[in-house]
C-alpha cells in the first residue's frame, strides 16, 4: 500500500473508511432504518441486540423533555404559519387555521404516544403524555399571538393527549400532584 508523503498515513483506503464513517453521521432516519434493516437482514444474531438497544433508546423518555419540546413548537408558531384566507373549497378563518397550525405542530408528540401505547410502554406514555399536557399549558400561558385565534386548542389538544392515554385502561388518571403543579387549571385532567 503506499503511503501519503505528507502525512504517512495509506492513502485512499484510509480516507474511504473515514468517509463511510462520516455518511452514516449524516443519514436521514428512512436512510438510517434502510442501513439498519439491511444489517439485522445480514447479520440476524444482532437483533436481541438491536432490540436491548432500541428498548434502552425509548426508555430515556422525559416528560420535562417533552413538555419543553412541546413548548418550543407551539412558541414558534407565529401569525406567517396561518394559512387563513381564501382557498379552493372556500373561505378559512384565522381561527380554524391557527388551530390546524397547532395540531400539524403536535402531530409527532401524539404519534410518538400512540406508538408507546400500542408497544404497551405505560411509563413512556405516561411520560410522553404529560410533557405534552406540561408543555401545552406552558404555550397556552405564553402570550402568543397565534393562540389568541386558537382559544382552548390546548386544553383541547392536552384533553385529547390524555383521553388516547387513558384509552387502553380508562381507570387511570393523571397523577394530581403533577396537575396541581405543572397545569393547575386544568384539574378536569384528573377528574
Amino acid at each position: 500500500m503506499k503511503r501519503n508523503r505528507s502525512s504517512g498515513r495509506p492513502r485512499a483506503k484510509a480516507r474511504g473508511r473515514g468517509a463511510q464513517r462520516r455518511c452514516l453521521a449524516v443519514l436521514t432516519g428512512d436512510e438510517a432504518r434502510a442501513v439498519l434493516q439491511e444489517l439485522l437482514s445480514a447479520h440476524p444474531t444482532l437483533i436481541p441486540d438491536a432490540e436491548q438497544v432500541a428498548s434502552a433508546v425509548l426508555a430515556t423518555v422525559s416528560s420535562a423533555a417533552v413538555a419543553d419540546d412541546v413548548f418550543e413548537a407551539i412558541h414558534s408558531l407565529d401569525l406567517d404559519d396561518l394559512d387563513a384566507g381564501p382557498r379552493a373549497g372556500g373561505y378559512v378563518e384565522p381561527s380554524e387555521a391557527a388551530w390546524e397550525a397547532v395540531a400539524n405542530a403536535m402531530k409527532p408528540y401524539l404519534d410518538d404516544l400512540e406508538r408507546r401505547i400500542k408497544l404497551r410502554r405505560d411509563g413512556e406514555a405516561l411520560e410522553v403524555c404529560a410533557g405534552i399536557v406540561a408543555g401545552l399549558y406552558r404555550a397556552e400561558r405564553s402570550g402568543s399571538e397565534l393562540l389568541e385565534y386558537a382559544e382552548d386548542c390546548p386544553s383541547e389538544i392536552a384533553g385529547q393527549a390524555v383521553d388516547r392515554w387513558r384509552r387502553r385502561r380508562r381507570d387511570r388518571t393523571l397523577p394530581r400532584t403533577f396537575v396541581e403543579k405543572f397545569a393547575p387549571e386544568w384539574e378536569w385532567l384528573v377528574r
